[in-house]
Order: C-alpha cells, then structure tokens, then sequence
C-alpha cells in the first residue's frame, strides 16, 4: 500500500509541493495540529464539565423554581434571615427574579411568592442603606472568591488538556511529513533510477507534429573511458506536470554524500493552464565546489529566438534539445552526462515546435579522477 503511495502521481506533487513551500507546509501542519488537538481532546476525549454553579448560573426557569422553594420554606419556618440569604444567592438582580417568579405562578405558589416578597421589601425598608450596600458588596466578593475556586482549576486544565492535546498531534502529523518527505520522496526518486537501456531508432506513427522523437542506439564512450556511473537516473516531465522539479542525490559506493543534480522548468510559453514548457535547467551540485553547474535545455522555437535565449543565459548556457543529444556537466570532482532519451513537442495555436509535451533524460554521474 506505501509502494503505491509512493508512485501516485498526486503523492509526488504533494511532495514536491511541500519542498518547494516548506513554510506554508509546517504552518497548515502546526495549524491543523492545533485545532484537531482542540477539538478532539478538548471536546472528545476530555470535554469540559462544568460543576458546583450557584443558583446565579441557573436558567431563568430554574430559578423561578428556586423562588419558589424559598417561598415555600419561609412560609413554613417563617425564617426570614435564611430566606434572605437564599433569595441573595441569585445575585444583585434577585428581587426582579422574585417578581418574575411571582407574576408566572398560580394559585397557592403564586401567594406564598408574595408573602415572601413582602417580606423582603420589610426587612430591606428596615435596614440602613450603608450596611446593606455593604452586605451586598461582602456577598458578591465572597461568590467571585468562590467562583474563582471552583472555577479557575478546570478552566485551567481543560486549556492544559487542549494544549497538550495539540502538541501531540502536530508531533504525529510532523513524523508522518518526516516520513513523507524522506521515504515516499526518496522512494519515488529510486524507482526511477534504471539500468543502462538503448531505444531502437523511429518515429511513432500519427500526427508528424506532435509524433515521439526517438533515440537512435546509443554508445556510451564515456562508460569505456570512466567505467560504471557512480549513478544512473531517468527523469520523465510530462504537460500538464507544473510543479516538475526533479532532484537525485550523488552518492560513492560507501554512501557518502557526494552532490546532486537533477531538472527543473525554466521557462513557459503562452498564458493559462497547463503550463507550457520552453525551456529547462539542468543542473549539477558538488559539496567540493563553489558553484552550481547549470545549463538550460530549449525547444526548437526557443532557441531560435534570440531574445529568449538572451534572457535565458543569466541561468545557464543554453542548448537545443535534440533526440539523442548528450549535455556535459562538469564541476571539481564531478561528471554528468544528461542524454535526452524520448521528447515530444506539444501542438495547437502556439508556433511550431514551440513547448514540450513530454521530456525524458537521462542522468548518469562520474566522480573525476
């Protein structure tokens, strides 16, 4: 299932996305971890649980419900101390709940409500207005101390839950980009490198404008000279590929870390979607020298333009791209031999043999001696 994972053509576009906008990638990771932590042990596996309200917190209903049971409990014991501290649990706005209380009651309920009101208001006319105002602030300090106590320690481990929550999904979802950046990235990359092949001689058959061009059998006389390649990779750029950026690591037969080199689309042609391709750099990376070696493959339009190939050679020599055509590339201690094995000019309203509908070269890489 991994393997074919590796070789979807969606997967190597994910990849190649995520390397060329590493940025962008690890902020949609940390974000996405953030709020899937959130979400999952904040409101899943963790939900907060809210205990311990005082009669302030209840619904409107419920309150009038509590009205009515410190009505019923006054009418009995006639304690009005207890029901004023009962009736003052409802907060500032208590007598306006009693009132609610009283006009949506019937019957009995409804007339022990208002002797409980009457009540109040006698108690309430009696005291001074100093010591009241200061009994009212003394209570509504001690139930922000209360509510603090009761509430802060779940408010604070709930938020600790999340937290913790989301940092153990962005370190799963940053093992699982690891995993895709270093094996389905790599393993795309070995699938394509490939054994020594020759291709017979020929055009395929069809429209002569858009017909495969061949590679007539080729003799490498660099094999004879260097021996066996240190590495031999094929690389395929097929339209409607935008983000075509092709990379293989150079290694010694002891896998040591030698350089890179690999393709990419330098130039387009035309507006809109697919993009269409003109011109390719081909390049050659060495750990032991300064620069980059870079050289950048045109269509037979391109090339023939003379102001595209000016603005062009800032990026590299530029060559025509020819079936069979072998582009040197050579560093302090590296060789490359790129040899264009298959190529295809894509047609339509653009000028003749202007953009590449398919491209495929093949790298082969020599440590000098």
């Amino acid at each position: 299932m991994v393997n074919n994972i590796s070789k979807s053509k969606y997967a190597q576009q994910l990849v190649k996305f995520a390397k060329n906008n590493l940025s962008v990638t690890v902020g949609i990771m940390f974000v996405s971890g953030i709020l899937t932590g959130w979400l999952m042990f904040g409101w899943w596996l963790f939900p907060v649980v809210w205990e311990d309200a005082d009669p302030e917190s209840l619904h409107p209903h419920y309150m009038s419900e509590w009205v009515q049971m410190s009505a019923d409990s006054y009418v009995l014991t006639t304690d009005i101390d207890k029901a004023q501290q009962r009736v003052d649990w409802l907060g500032e706005k208590s007598l306006n709940y009693i009132e609610y209380a009283r006009v949506n009651a019937l019957g009995p309920e409804q007339l022990r409500i208002a002797q409980l009101q009457s009540a109040l208001e006698v108690v309430t006319e009696s005291k001074e207005p100093v010591s009241q105002t200061n009994q009212v602030d003394d209570n509504k300090d001690l139930k922000e101390v209360e509510k603090d106590e009761s509430g802060s320690g779940l408010f604070d481990r709930s938020i600790l839950i999340s937290v913790l929550g989301g940092l153990a999904v962005i370190g799963v979802m940053s093992s699982v980009g690891y995993y895709a950046f270093k094996y389905i990235g790599l393993k795309s990359k070995r699938d394509l490198e490939i054994a020594p092949q020759y291709v017979d001689n020929g055009v395929a058959t069809g429209d002569e404008e858009n017909a495969n061009v061949m590679t007539p059998p080729h003799t490498d006389t660099l094999l004879s000279d260097r021996g066996a390649p240190l590495s031999r990779f094929m690389t395929t750029y097929l339209l409607g590929d935008d983000l075509y950026d092709d990379s293989f690591g150079i290694d010694d037969a002891n896998g040591d870390f030698l350089g890179e080199c690999g393709m990419g689309i330098s130039d387009i042609i035309g507006v809109g979607e697919p993009k269409k391709v003109c011109a390719f750099e081909i390049w050659l990376f060495d750990k032991n020298d300064v620069r980059t070696v870079t050289k950048v493959l045109m269509s037979e339009d391109a090339f023939s333009d003379e102001a595209k190939r000016a603005s062009l050679a800032p990026k590299g020599e530029p060559v025509l791209a020819e079936s069979g055509k072998e582009i040197i590339l050579e560093t302090a201690s590296l060789h490359v031999s790129a040899r264009i094995v298959d190529m295809q000019y894509g047609g339509g309203p653009l000028p003749q043999n202007s953009f590449f509908n398919q491209l495929t070269v093949e790298l082969s890489a020599w440590r000098k001696g």
